[in-house]
């Protein structure tokens, strides 16, 4: 009767396992052809292209988030920067790194070589959050937008996708 009891739950441990492993291999046909196409964007990108967002002064908001999510994978910490409304509150603001790792030569190799698969759990939770999960991120809805900010979303902007 003990053995029967035991083959039980081993039985239900078992499905649930199974159940756990689909549903771990039906997200990971769904992210390679996103991670193959992310790497494939980063070979489009020239050193001219990381020069030019490097050099903006305010760059629109899909690089900014583009380069906030990069800067948080790499955890490369925010400045602290007044904030540009007012009442003499400090806000955390990721342009600064930003343009800080964008002059770095070996930019595009780190992203092409960046650990993926370790990547911290407080890392992930961040990227998680819904700022992080806005579909501007995918550079298909406008040509204008397209041509602005080349530079960074059809890479990096993909990149950060995996």
């Amino acid at each position: 009767k003990k053995v029967k009891i035991d083959e039980a739950v081993a039985n239900e441990q078992a499905a649930a396992a199974k159940a756990i492993k689909d549903e771990c291999d039906s997200d990971l046909a769904e992210a390679i052809p996103i991670l193959e196409a992310a790497l494939t964007a980063l070979d489009t990108l020239t050193q001219n292209d990381i020069t030019i967002v490097k050099t903006m002064k305010n760059p629109p908001y899909p690089v900014k988030l583009t380069m906030e999510a990069i800067c948080v994978l790499k955890q490369v910490k925010p400045d602290r920067v007044p904030d540009p409304s007012g009442g003499g509150k400090m806000i955390q603001e990721y342009w600064g790194p930003s343009k800080r790792i964008l002059g770095d030569m070996k930019f595009l190799e780190g992203l092409k070589t960046f650990d993926k698969d370790n990547i911290p759990v407080s890392v992930m939770k961040v990227i998680g959050k819904s700022t992080f999960q806005t579909p501007i991120l995918y550079p298909k809805k406008s040509k204008m937008l397209q041509l602005h900010v080349k530079a960074c979303a059809n890479g990096p902007g993909l990149w950060t996708l995996m």
